[in-house]
């Protein structure tokens, strides 16, 4: 026996292979489920399409009991044979011994290789057809398509005792394979079918298969896991990061790419922005390294995707034509260049783009994709009378070195309470809050940022998207701009819960200190910042966002 891996098929001639698709009318466990749609398609059609794909259609003969399943192989020009409507118990040996009288007829030879493919293994690919075709020309007596399923097992013996089929009790994969049939192909020569009246002949090569190409449906448990499979798609999300960017676009990301888990997701990152891929690289997803732009659309040309993500702020015609050249949809965040015009969909909690039409366009505060662990914590931070926890936190790398200068005021009004820290990856300076006599503590690439915030009586931010996870826990924020393009965000304002100085670079010491006495004065103003804060990211989640993307592009 001979037991070959998932290949890619290769050039192989399919002039002598004979495809017998067996598909009764009648089903119990899950009824009628041979012409059950399944992603818009009836179920034997899926089958039936990976043979075209390398059999010609008059060797594909489908055979049935059943006017409907008739019909719709007829559609795709496979050939039919009809049966008598059986209960279903004879065997597919007795069902393919009554093929070959016809395929005499349509001109096959003794020596031609006559395959049996089920219609209940929709996810059957084209290429097991061709693998199975090279086993025949490897020597193969009968080829049959199995799935390593081994597990800690029992039998029961003569007596009814419970007996383990197992050497020693070991982890699962540390047990020796133990392959079981699949029954998406089974396939012999035409010769020995007739001789021996059976499919499994020596010698026997198996072709193992993926879970999910074994896939056989029987019940509507198995059909669920079909419509998983099935709508399963490829995205690409496109998002970079370092020391001048900040860290925002990596997070935002990773969190979109847990939202569409389910599917197969691939970050895609600048090399040359080793910050970005040290991040990534500790994620459950496929991270991908090109060179610029143009290796991106090199990558993706070879790679195309359903969806493609641009978290790149803002982006040019060119760019975005020859992407979608490659994919079904393009969805851009935070565009305001002239590329964002050719995207599908863009969205921007933090401003409009004036130039898009409102189809498509998802914008505002409850478009904000947070990090996943802010959608699991419930309910707001404390409110207290008095201010006895500060928060600062600038980014992942502070660019302005906003974080100093807010430590110097914090000196500066002899702020006595416990003051937090938090700096990102790229921060490479030396800091001590002893240097400014502030007690509390410094946190770097911080693992859990809500229990941080939610400890918080008032945070010190730039304008980013940090400002949306503090008040969605109801921390009132004084806000400081990083650069000219932070000033155009909405949300660092006071309807929001957001007290704004402006560009950070500009403000003097004295400024910044007498914004947060006001703030630490005044718990009333604090109150009221947190009411409004509360109540405009009250609904707000990141399955909500996505929800609504997929709708927009009708995907």
């Amino acid at each position: 026996m001979q037991v070959s891996r998932e290949t890619e098929g290769t050039d192989v001639s399919h002039d002598n292979v004979w495809i017998m698709i067996p598909a009764r009318g009648g089903s119990r466990g899950l009824p009628r489920k041979n012409v059950r749609l399944l992603g818009g398609r009836p179920l034997i059609r899926h089958v039936v399409e990976a043979c075209l794909q390398v059999v010609p259609a008059g060797q594909i003969i489908v055979v049935t009991d059943d006017d409907e399943i008739d019909a719709i192989a007829t559609e795709t020009s496979a050939r039919v044979m009809r049966e008598e409507q059986t209960t279903g118990k004879a065997t597919l040996d007795d069902v393919a011994a009554k093929v070959l009288p016809l395929l005499r007829t349509l001109g096959s030879a003794e020596d031609d290789i006559f395959l049996t493919v089920q219609p209940t293994c929709p996810l059957i690919k084209s290429d097991r057809i061709t693998q199975a075709v090279r086993k025949f020309r490897d020597g193969a007596g009968s080829v049959v398509t199995v799935v390593d399923d081994r597990h800690l097992g029992w039998q029961i013996d003569d007596a009814g005792a419970p007996t383990p089929d197992y050497a020693a009790r070991v982890n699962r994969q540390m047990l020796p394979p133990q392959y079981r049939e699949t029954g998406a192909v089974i396939g012999c020569r035409i010769r020995d079918l007739a001789a021996q009246g059976t499919r499994i002949i020596e010698p026997i090569h198996l072709i193992e298969v993926s879970k999910q190409e074994a896939l056989d449906i029987d019940t509507f448990a198995d059909w669920v896991v079909a419509e998983y499979f099935i709508g399963r798609r490829d995205i690409v999300i496109r998002a970079d990061a370092g020391k001048k960017l900040g860290m925002g676009h990596v997070f935002r990301a990773l969190a979109l790419a847990q939202e569409f888990a389910q599917h197969r997701v691939r970050i895609v990152t600048e090399k040359a922005e080793a910050i970005a891929f040290g991040l990534l690289s500790q994620s459950p997803f496929d991270v991908v390294q090109v060179d610029g732009n143009s290796g991106f659309l090199a990558w993706l040309q070879d790679n195309p995707a359903d969806l493609v993500i641009l978290d790149q702020l803002d982006t040019d015609v060119p760019y975005v034509r020859a992407i979608k050249a490659h994919c079904h949809r393009v969805v851009t965040f935070e565009d305001l260049g002239e590329g964002a015009m050719e995207a599908d969909l863009v969205v921007s909690d933090l401003y409009k783009n004036l130039n898009v039409p409102d189809a498509r366009q998802l914008s505002g505060l409850s478009n904000a994709i947070l990090a996943p662990n802010f959608e699991t914590i419930t309910g707001a931070a404390p409110f207290r009378e008095t201010v006895e926890n500060i928060l600062v936190l600038f980014g992942g790398t502070d660019p302005s070195q906003l974080t100093e200068k807010t430590l110097a005021a914090l000196r500066d009004v002899d702020y006595g309470g416990q003051c937090t820290v938090v700096i990102g990856p790229g921060f490479g300076r030396p800091l001590a809050l002893d240097d400014y006599g502030l007690k509390g503590t410094i946190h770097q690439n911080l693992k859990f940022m809500p229990a941080v915030m939610r400890s918080a009586d008032l945070a010190v931010s730039s304008a980013g998207r940090t400002i949306t996870e503090l008040v969605s826990l109801g921390v009132p924020v004084l806000c400081m701009c990083q650069n000219s393009k932070e000033l155009t965000h909405t949300h660092a304002s006071a309807r929001f819960g957001v007290v704004s100085i402006g560009m950070g670079s500009l403000a003097g010491p004295g400024t910044i200190a007498a914004h947060i006495q006001t703030l630490i004065d005044t718990p009333d103003l604090r109150r009221l910042l947190r009411e409004r804060g509360l109540h405009e990211t009250a609904g707000r989640s990141n399955k909500a966002i996505v929800s609504r993307m997929l709708e927009r592009l009708d995907f």
